[in-house]
């Protein structure tokens, strides 16, 4: 494909925590959710409950340890969405065959491994069977 170039355009806008976006009769509302990066953000459409939670969650073996992920900020945004009456989670990765329960267990772990002082990067990797967090 020697004909491929990259989108040159400008964005329409910036996205911030709390705004919205009207796809024709679908409102999703954008959720700042950093941690995996500190710019993440999540996707909620309130009237399905569908939470589109890009690479904060998803099953497998999530990235905490890169310098640019903070596992303190990963804590708080699953904190967020584990509050939020989710039923359906699309993630970016891996398995579609996922639970909203998996919010509660993952934020439950992180809350765990904070309380036993392990919250950072260096930690070591901390499997839970259908997902992992190397830190």
């Amino acid at each position: 494909m020697k004909t491929y170039s990259f989108f040159q355009g400008t964005p329409a806008r910036i996205l911030q925590d709390g705004d919205t976006i009207d796809l024709g009769g679908r409102v999703i509302t954008a959720l700042h959710t950093p941690g995996h990066s500190p710019g993440h953000l999540c996707f909620w459409e309130a009237e399905r409950g569908y939470l589109f939670t890009g690479d904060l969650v998803y099953k497998d073996t999530l990235f905490a340890y890169y310098p640019s992920t903070d596992p303190q900020a990963y804590l708080a945004s699953l904190d967020r969405i584990a509050a939020l009456p989710v039923e359906k989670v699309f993630p970016a990765h891996h398995s579609l065959d996922i639970q909203p329960e998996i919010l509660i267990r993952m934020k439950d772990a992180f809350r765990n491994i904070k309380s036993e002082g392990k919250l950072h990067h260096g930690a070591g990797t901390f499997d839970y069977g259908d997902w992992a967090v190397w830190l």
